[in-house]
């Protein structure tokens, strides 16, 4: 990881990768939170490169990065100066900008109570993947390869087994049998949701969460979200933290019926090899 300060000698800003799947890792900027200024633009700079080869030593074929452009108790001048600081790096390194983010964060009984005020139906039997079985997991991968089509923020290229493993790779995490779940409807796959939960501060999200093309538009979606919101309760999550691709209708109209509006708006790059 790198730490990189302001003109004060302060901390603001810390640069690392992540893997996303077996092809693609993120390079993750993270602004500390209350401190103001910018880091140099030449150790920003350094700082952006030594992350690219990181990720290229591990092999990607596609590098990821996201760019703060709204972000909850941030001044524009300050989100909008660190956002032409973080793209400017980006575009000079050959990254092209793609499909926006929003994402939304409150405490799990908030959110729970917010969506159980909308009278969900419950029609989905739920079970949980063996992710210690190759069939089971092989099941779960289709399926979000399935639900991916037409989805803006989905790549062609993406591996949905490598992005199953990066979850369960995660040693950070709770590690419960209920992280990766299929929902059957008359005994046809409908909807599977993807969990994680960090046991420290009780941060969690449903990482990934798709409704099959045929059962779209009949409000699956609320109740994979509800039994995701459930589940991640049950693992011991406290602060729901998510968010969706900013041309998703169908997911922002989920976030929509939660009360609340998003914290923070981004902008997703990309480098392919």
């Amino acid at each position: 990881m790198n730490e990189l300060t302001n003109e004060h000698g302060i901390v603001c800003a810390s640069i690392d990768i992540i893997q996303e799947d077996s092809k693609a890792w993120a390079i993750r900027v993270s602004w500390k939170s209350g401190i103001n200024g910018l880091p140099d633009a030449s150790a920003w700079n350094e700082a952006i490169e030594s992350n690219l080869a990181r990720c290229r030593d591990r092999g990607a074929d596609f590098i990821d990065s996201r760019v703060i452009t709204t972000a909850e108790g941030v001044t524009d001048a300050l989100v909008t100066a660190r956002a032409a600081l973080h793209r400017d790096s980006l575009s000079a390194h050959g990254f092209r900008q793609g499909e926006g983010r929003v994402e939304y964060r409150m405490g799990i009984d908030e959110a729970l109570t917010a969506l159980q005020a909308g009278q969900v139906t419950a029609r989905l039997s739920w079970s949980c993947i063996a992710t210690d079985n190759e069939k089971e997991l092989a099941r779960a991968a289709e399926l979000i390869r399935l639900v991916a089509e037409g989805d803006p923020a989905s790549h062609a290229e993406d591996d949905a087994l490598g992005f199953l493993q990066a979850l369960l790779d995660d040693e950070e995490t709770v590690r419960a049998p209920q992280r990766i779940q299929v929902g059957t409807y008359q005994r046809d796959a409908a909807a599977v949701v993807a969990l994680k939960v960090y046991p420290d501060d009780g941060w969690a999200s449903i990482y990934y969460l798709g409704v099959l093309p045929e059962f779209r538009g009949r409000g699956f979606g609320a109740e994979a979200m509800l039994h995701g919101l459930r589940s991640l309760k049950a693992m011991g999550g406290r602060t729901y933290h998510d968010g969706t691709g900013s041309g998703n209708t169908a997911a922002r109209a989920l976030f929509e019926r939660l009360g609340k509006p998003p914290f923070r708006v981004m902008e997703e790059w990309r480098l392919a090899k």
